[in-house]
């Protein structure tokens, strides 16, 4: 199980390495540093960059490696031939309206690649005690479940499964808060309930303390919410189904937005 991360310049790198120098070691997991430059001119400095890079994680097992040509196709081109479990990525901003229409170089790692993406956003970089798993939609994924009570167990984290459904179901209609609605929704048999409960027992199986939450309205908005509130270090997620400029701009993508605009890194799990 490798991991590879991706930086660009210190010390605007020091997150991204820090966190996914945490979730690599809690994997035990060797790690590609890897950058990318334009032209050969730049190779010395990249050189100069991964050195200093690899001595702040901390004696983990590190291969520094410099590719030629574009971030986005570089960074997507390693992922496929390196055979990669987890690709680390900074968070990126749009810097103007064509990156906000087609997405930045993290939104598309985020999308493409064929691995779980981790992209490291805010300033959570000592620990990882709490994680958010946001679940949902008609794609209920167990392995994104999987996935983020592994890494809480071996962190010792606590989780909360949020589940965000809209619009409420017809049988709840007429009540004020669908929080109220949680032990009513878990005795029935419906595919949700059924899939809330085996998380349930999944967490308990795996000995990880976890709280169910499950809220109604845009599962974007809704998500980022409960991040904000709960102080998480870490949400874990369900990779975006087909992307593109209309999606982005006519639907709501969950995963593309919570990616952009999380306060804590996100796990995109593939």
């Amino acid at each position: 199980m490798k991991t590879l991360i991706c930086i660009r310049q210190l010390p605007y790198a020091g997150n991204t390495l820090s966190f996914g120098g945490l979730i690599a070691g809690l994997q035990n997991s060797p790690i590609t540093l890897m950058t990318v430059v334009g032209d050969e001119t730049r190779r010395a400095n990249a050189d100069s960059e991964l050195e200093k890079a690899s001595q702040l994680l901390n004696g983990s097992r590190v291969e520094t490696k410099i590719r030629l040509g574009t971030p986005k196709a570089e960074i997507l081109n390693e992922a496929r031939e390196g055979d990669y479990a987890t690709i680390v990525v900074g968070s990126q901003d749009a810097a103007g309206m064509l990156e906000a229409l087609l997405g930045t170089v993290t939104d598309k790692v985020a999308d493409k690649a064929n691995a779980t993406v981790l992209v490291v956003r805010g300033e959570r970089t000592g620990a990882l005690k709490k994680v958010l798993v946001a679940i949902g939609g008609q794609k209920m994924n167990r392995k994104v479940v999987e996935v983020g009570t592994r890494l809480a167990r071996l962190a010792q984290a606590t989780v909360t499964i949020l589940f965000v459904t809209n619009p409420v179901p017809t049988m709840y209609t007429g009540l004020d808060e669908i929080e109220e609605t949680l032990p009513e929704l878990l005795k029935t048999d419906t595919p949700i309930a059924r899939y809330l409960r085996w998380s349930a027992r999944y967490l308990a199986d795996q000995g990880v303390q976890a709280d169910i939450e499950v809220a109604q309205g845009v599962a974007s908005d809704e998500i980022m919410r409960v991040a904000r509130q709960g102080d998480y270090d870490m949400l874990v997620i369900g990779a975006a189904g087909t992307t593109g400029p209309v999606r982005r701009l006519f639907v709501d993508q969950v995963t593309p937005h919570v990616v952009e605009r999380a306060p804590c890194p996100v796990l995109v799990v593939r």
